[in-house]
């Protein structure tokens, strides 16, 4: 039966339907990230109704729609932020870059590919890509800064080596300390069995990829000790719940750190990788520490989490904003123990201001989208009893418009997806888990369905 589920999850996780409107998702806040080099103050988050940039250290918003960036329906893109402000965003055909949210550019290299997972090198000014299609070979990109003029790109893309043959890649980071070493993750087409692949040379040639673990699952790289380039986190996701893994000789060997039950949705580490962190996407399993660089984790807190991000001495989670005294963004001053909010989605002040006679795109989207994503447009923030009405960031445009309110707020547990065929497997794989998890208990999950309101 499990067998069964698992290839089931492959099927749906080649497909990419779209599906119109709101995108007939729950809105959540998936991923964090934080513009190299500043103040901290400039903070992207992704969510599964567009993405959202703040310059007041997350307080306020302003709204990048799907459509202005190139993708709609249940595409999750990648999204990495170098150290001059400009975003990048991974697409089902190609590569976006965008320095203001109105003016969304094609990276002419990587047309018609499909961009799985972007990460940058410590400083922010390199962009590494992978791309990975059934059918065609994946690649790992490097985008170095451009010397003299270019016709204004900022970065020279650039396709590492003869790619890999039947590997659908999953995600992709780079050795702090040797930015000639990268990781890569994925499986064979048509298998959930992850591995771990390694270059010395950029991305042109690849070893390992050896996986002796007793469970399927995919693997998803969670961090690379800035001091040891051998040294790698990955998750494992399986039908049993998740583990976190380690491996001190570049993939030779895994073992085992962290186990828990449900899906390990949020994972940060300190800059000097002396303190790591994990979260569950469930209260009851909640937040890990580890103090002694990730050699060992122990349970700090009971804050579900649906990302974490770390921004020196700040932890960021991302949260239900849907549930009682929910929030979309939340921040830790006790090292992951508790968490207080910091904004929900009615802190969003509205789309990017964009030249034109109605504001753009996502200017006339923004009423319907508001309507969704805030269950009472009237009522307080989470951040403070006014902010949704008072809320004026430095690159606030003009006010945005009112709209119905909604009383109907719903959610489910979802994923550190890159993509639709990424949250497609992630959920499967952990609904069987949570199945597997209630019938074990003898009682219901109350994280594992759908809240539903009157």
């Amino acid at each position: 039966m499990k067998r069964a589920l698992v290839f089931s999850l492959l099927i749906a996780l080649g497909s990419h339907a779209s599906v119109a409107g709101a995108n007939g998702r729950f809105p959540k806040a998936q991923a964090l990230v934080t513009r190299p080099g500043s103040d901290g103050r400039e903070l992207y988050m992704r969510a599964t109704f567009g993405v959202m940039r703040s310059t007041d250290g997350g307080a306020s918003w302003r709204w990048m729609c799907e459509p202005s960036l190139g993708y709609d329906g249940t595409w999750d893109p990648a999204i990495a932020v170098t150290r001059d402000g400009v975003l990048w965003v991974g697409l089902p055909d190609g590569l976006a870059y965008t320095r203001d949210g109105c003016d969304v550019t094609r990276v002419p290299e990587l047309a018609g590919e499909t961009v799985k997972d972007l990460t940058t090198d410590p400083a922010g000014q390199r962009v590494w890509a992978i791309t990975s299609a059934e059918g065609r070979r994946s690649f790992v990109w490097s985008g170095t800064p451009v010397k003299g003029d270019a016709g204004g790109a900022p970065l020279r893309w650039e396709r590492q080596g003869a790619g890999l043959e039947d590997m659908h890649l999953m995600t992709v980071e780079v050795a702090p300390s040797r930015p000639a070493r990268v990781y890569v993750t994925g499986q064979p087409f048509g298998t959930v069995r992850g591995r771990l692949l390694a270059s010395d040379d950029g991305g042109r040639t690849w070893t390992g990829g050896v996986n002796t673990l007793a469970d399927d699952g995919p693997l998803f790289i969670a961090a690379i000790d800035p001091k040891r380039p051998d040294r790698v986190f990955v998750r494992h996701l399986h039908l049993a719940g998740s583990d976190l893994l380690v491996t001190p000789d570049r993939g030779k060997t895994l073992s085992h750190v962290l186990r828990i039950k449900s899906s390990m949705l949020g994972f940060a580490k300190s800059a000097d990788g002396a303190t790591y962190w994990a979260g569950s996407g469930l209260p009851e399993d909640g937040v890990y520490r580890s103090d002694d660089r990730g050699e060992h984790f122990a349970p700090v807190g009971h804050t579900g989490v649906l990302c974490l991000h770390a921004d020196g001495p700040r932890l960021f989670n991302c949260a239900n904003p849907f549930t009682l005294g929910g929030y979309a963004l939340g921040l830790s001053e006790d090292r992951g123990v508790t968490f207080k909010p910091v904004s929900g989605f009615a802190d969003i002040a509205g789309p990017v201001a964009c030249a034109g006679p109605d504001g753009g795109t996502c200017a006339r989207t923004w009423p319907e989208t508001r309507a969704f994503i805030v269950p009472d447009a009237g009522a307080p923030s989470a951040s403070t009893p006014s902010a949704s009405s008072s809320a004026t960031p430095s690159d606030a445009g003009p006010p945005a418009p009112s709209a119905p309110s909604s009383r109907c707020g719903c959610w489910v547990v979802g994923g550190p997806n890159r993509g639709v065929d990424l949250g497609v497997l992630i959920g499967g794989l952990s609904l069987a888990a949570l199945r597997a998890r209630r019938r074990t208990r003898g009682r219901r999950d109350p994280a594992a369905s759908a809240r539903r309101c009157e």
